[in-house]
């Protein structure tokens, strides 16, 4: 039993509201979609969305690894798989290639899930594995009459934590965003802010200040990532929890984020670490010493949004929501993935992912490598 056929294909999709990144607005969520079918006919998905200007992996170097590791794939056998998972610096060796580990990483756990007969949360997680995942909505850094529109139609689909994006902006700007915020979601809403390393160490004490009387759950990554000590001094000044993003972008860099005492919480998103395997290290270890853990999407397709919800659920129950809620910002997807609805994201329960690609068009102009 081995892979006899491996697809790469790339995908852009549109976002509703476009996105806040470094120098401007991003239009639409760009990526690759991998596809391995061994031969029983299993399918197994898999995806590499980089962000732009996270680390120095771009879409051209992640498809280029995949189109790479794609020969390598193919002949895999079964028996196999888990150590390929253990080993995928050798299918994809290029050191900056984190999401053309996590596609890999992905489609052979969809494989593995499915001859288990059990989906990828069943298989990580056992019987602790939770068939709902609580899920936060996430509002991207608008005005404040759009953020309480936004605010509105979350919790009429259930949300019970809202993350919205800050800084950026004059200081006024994010208070009066954060207070339509509260106005709108009521004081049983929990928020959550997410600074996207906008502010030096003296503005971000300044505004997690002036914004903790909204009572913040926690400020995601306020300061610069690799400033470990600036965002050890604001968790201990500013009276607002914090959470450590874009700081955790390996096991070496969580580990230096927990030995500096920086952060409340680390973000984990496999996207960014490589995978679900990579992802659980960091998990054991930050639970091992007592701090929260949220897993969270990279704003991609429903193929490795879901796959990060399988983690999440993995986990069994926690602190904190997580972030897997994010298809309603795009404008169309790759595949129907499960909805958000009531404060949760219901896990599929058949074996493997649970996601399939319907729209025969992603794989037009696909790169195909297939045994003879």
């Amino acid at each position: 039993m081995s892979i006899l056929r491996v697809r790469v294909a790339s995908y852009a999709l549109p976002f509703l509201d476009r996105w806040p990144v470094a120098g401007g607005r991003l239009a639409e969520r760009s990526g690759f979609l991998l596809e391995l079918t061994d031969d029983e006919g299993l399918v197994g998905l898999g995806d590499a969305a980089p962000w732009p200007g996270f680390g120095s992996e771009t879409p051209g170097s992640a498809g280029l690894a995949l189109r790479g590791a794609a020969r390598k794939l193919l002949g895999l056998e079964n028996h196999a798989f888990q150590g390929a998972i253990a080993q995928l610096t050798r299918l994809a060796p290029v050191a900056a290639a984190p999401a053309a580990r996590h596609a890999i990483d992905l489609a052979l756990h969809d494989l593995l899930a499915q001859r288990a007969g059990l989906p990828i949360a069943g298989l990580l997680g056992g019987v602790a594995a939770l068939a709902r995942v609580p899920a936060n909505a996430t509002i991207p850094r608008v005005g404040a009459e759009r953020t309480a529109e936004l605010a509105a139609a979350a919790i009429s689909r259930g949300a019970r934590t809202i993350k919205l994006k800050v800084g950026g902006a004059p200081l006024q700007e994010d208070v009066a965003r954060v207070r339509a915020l509260r106005e709108a979601a009521g004081r049983e809403i929990r928020i959550r802010i997410d600074g996207n390393q906008e502010w030096s160490v003296e503005e971000a004490i300044e505004a997690l200040r002036a914004l903790a009387p909204f009572d913040i759950e926690y400020a995601e990554q306020p300061v610069a990532a690799e400033a470990l000590a600036d965002l050890a001094r604001v968790r201990r000044e500013a009276g607002v929890p914090i959470a450590a993003d874009e700081s955790v972008h390996d096991l070496g860099s969580a580990r230096h984020v927990l030995e500096a005492e920086a952060a409340d919480v680390l973000i984990v998103k496999p996207m960014v670490l490589g995978g679900l395997e990579a992802s659980r290290v960091i998990l054991v270890e930050a639970r091992a010493r007592g701090v929260g853990v949220v897993v969270t999407s990279l704003l991609e397709s429903a193929v490795g949004r879901v796959g990060a919800l399988h983690l999440a659920a993995s986990l069994g129950p926690l602190a904190h929501a997580h972030g897997v809620a994010t298809g309603s910002l795009l404008a169309r997807d790759l595949a129907q993935g499960p909805e958000f609805e009531g404060g949760v994201v219901a896990v599929p329960s058949s074996p493997g992912l649970g996601v399939a690609v319907e729209d025969p068009d992603v794989w037009r102009d696909a790169f195909v490598v297939e045994a003879e």
